[in-house]
């Protein structure tokens, strides 16, 4: 099992939504050509608010302490964003980033 470590971890979360914020600015220019990418737009930006909200934070001292925070988010009636194409489609994959997150942590700690 490893060892729990709130920097890697917050190191991590920044990671990913420094990565979902570079694909979206990809992805929108791409929109104008096909409109399919409204999905991809939504699933990375459900990615980016996410792992943007996860890193830095106080919750982040112990895994009990970010484990009950996922919780919290997952029950949270959060408001699409006005960039997201569908509401619908923004919340489903906010709550799967979210289940992908706990899951991680109920298995042990990921450095990732």
């Amino acid at each position: 099992m490893k060892k729990y470590d709130k920097e890697s971890i917050s190191r991590g979360f920044l990671r990913r939504a420094e990565d979902a914020e570079r694909y979206l600015r990809e992805v929108r220019a791409k929109l104008k050509d096909n409109p399919s990418y409204k999905h991809v737009h939504d699933d990375h930006l459900a990615k980016f608010y996410v792992y943007n909200y996860l890193h830095g934070r106080t919750f982040l001292e112990s895994e009990s302490m970010l484990v009950a925070e996922l919780g919290r988010l997952q029950a949270l009636d959060f408001p699409a964003p006005r960039e997201a194409f569908s509401s619908e489609r923004f919340e489903l994959y906010r709550q799967a980033y979210l289940n992908e997150v706990l899951t991680s942590f109920e298995n042990g700690p990921s450095e990732s």
